[in-house]
């Protein structure tokens, strides 16, 4: 029996970042990789793609595992016709690894969900994102068992010579233009708001910016993606944990029970109250979040979390 997982290749940004990582760390458990296309002509004739999949499937046989990756970040229906050409080879063991769900992040892609929910009811097991989106596709009549990945992980160390200084500072990683930070942020106070957008091409560099101090921001303005931030799983988070620095969170946020039960950050309703909680902050206060960081970064840059996700869905696969 062989163990495999999917990865779309041609793909950029997070979504590239989020298959590489599972991937990287999948290989580390002896599980081997599945090259997908990412076609960039939506339009491929149908007969064209069953020969393309059927290529890409070459030498996967009943009885073995597949870990698929979703979504491929193709046209939806490649994701359907995909899956579908797994159940029809037959006795696979198929795990869906879910990042997001493509219908609950566009509008326009809402009409597919139920075909999703069927697939990922069909499914020997799912790994998810949160409890929260767990839950909620429990409720859609999903009965399949879930692996919930709570935090997205790394395999890069950065060892900091000292610790992040408490500073009346809330640093947000992202474009400010789709978030609203600024436009709602409360500037009546002595706390700073500090965006950073594109200015930091690498990683590294960014982690070593963001340790300087202060708080790290995971949020948005904007009520149709907070609403999904209800659900999927943010790389913003684990950077600024990977920096050392606590973190503020909606209370609606899919990680809150892990932030709150680890001492890792602070969860509150409005960007006000964020503001109000930093300014009142204590440097004893901020010193205690730092050392519960610290005490949790090996497994943050140790790909723990992704590799106890799969491993944990792999055994709840056999049992289904």
């Amino acid at each position: 029996m062989n163990i495999y997982i999917t990865k779309t290749c041609g793909l950029e940004g997070t979504a590239a970042e989020a298959q590489s990582l599972v991937v990287k760390e999948a290989k580390k458990i002896g599980i081997e990789e599945i090259r997908i296309p990412y076609l960039l002509d939506e339009s491929e004739k149908r007969e064209e793609m069953s020969k393309r999949i059927d290529g890409v499937l070459t030498g996967v046989n009943p009885g073995d595992t597949v870990i698929y990756q979703s979504p491929t970040w193709n046209d939806p229906n490649f994701d359907i016709f995909f899956m579908n050409k797994l159940f029809g080879i037959g006795d696979l063991n198929i795990i869906i690894f879910i990042h997001d769900i493509r219908p609950m992040m566009f509008q326009v892609e809402k009409v597919n969900l139920p075909v999703y929910i069927q697939l990922f009811d069909a499914a020997n097991s799912l790994i998810v994102p949160s409890e929260n989106m767990g839950q909620y596709l429990r409720e859609k009549g999903v009965n399949t068992p879930m692996t919930v990945q709570h935090l997205w992980d790394s395999d890069m160390q950065i060892d900091f010579q000292n610790d992040p200084d408490f500073k009346r500072e809330i640093n947000f990683v992202g474009d400010d233009a789709n978030f609203l930070i600024s436009k709602h942020f409360s500037s009546g106070k002595d706390v700073v708001l500090n965006l950073h957008g594109n200015d930091f091409l690498d990683e590294y560099d960014l982690l070593h910016e963001l340790h300087k101090g202060g708080f790290g921001l995971v949020w948005t303005e904007e009520t149709y993606w907070r609403e999904y931030m209800k659900y999927n799983t943010s790389f913003k988070t684990s950077n600024y944990l990977r920096a050392e620095i606590p973190v503020i969170i909606h209370k609606s946020s899919s990680c809150r029970k892990l932030i709150e039960d680890r001492h890792w950050g602070i969860a509150v309703d409005s960007l006000e109250e964020a503001v109000d909680v930093v300014n009142t902050m204590t440097v004893e206060e901020y010193g205690k979040y730092v050392e519960a960081i610290k005490s949790g970064k090996f497994q943050l840059e140790n790909g723990y979390f992704t590799k106890k996700a799969l491993v944990d869905s792999i055994h709840k696969s056999f049992l289904y």
